[in-house]
């Protein structure tokens, strides 16, 4: 004789059902002929096929009581899907971004008795833009 029946998943403490047509003889998490949805009591989710339960109640399979109040369940306010989180956005800066602005931003450090407080690194000078005149003066010395 066929059997709908709830079929325990999960992990320990957390629970998830399937609901699943298998002979009355096998084992509740055994051999099973079809999963036919599956109810998650945590979160209040429960997504079964209408129309696979009917095929096997019209064949002949028996439901559970649990399974019976589930169907009623599902029957009533419909399935419950689980909703998806959103993904998070991926951020993607260089590396070196960070860097450069926390040297920016951070005060000098003060040098301990005795020492020299550490210089500031040349590369700033080094990226000023060039000014009007110093680009006309090298034209000026490429056209000689």
């Amino acid at each position: 004789m066929l059997m709908l029946r709830l079929s325990r998943a999960g992990s320990k403490k957390r629970p998830v059902y399937h609901l699943v047509a298998a002979d009355r003889r096998a084992r509740r998490d055994g051999r099973f002929i079809e999963n036919l949805g599956y109810y998650w009591p945590a979160r209040d989710i429960l997504v079964l096929k209408q129309d696979r339960i009917d095929h096997w109640l019209s064949v002949g399979a028996q439901m559970t009581d649990t399974a019976r109040a589930l169907v009623r369940k599902a029957r009533r306010e419909g399935n419950t899907e689980p909703v998806a989180k959103p993904r998070p956005q991926v951020v993607t800066a260089t590396p070196e971004a960070p860097k450069a602005e926390a040297k920016k931003d951070a005060p000098k450090a003060a040098a301990p008795k005795g020492e020299k407080a550490p210089e500031a690194p040349v590369a700033a000078a080094a990226e000023a833009p060039k000014t009007e005149t110093a680009s006309t003066e090298t034209k000026a010395a490429d056209a000689q």
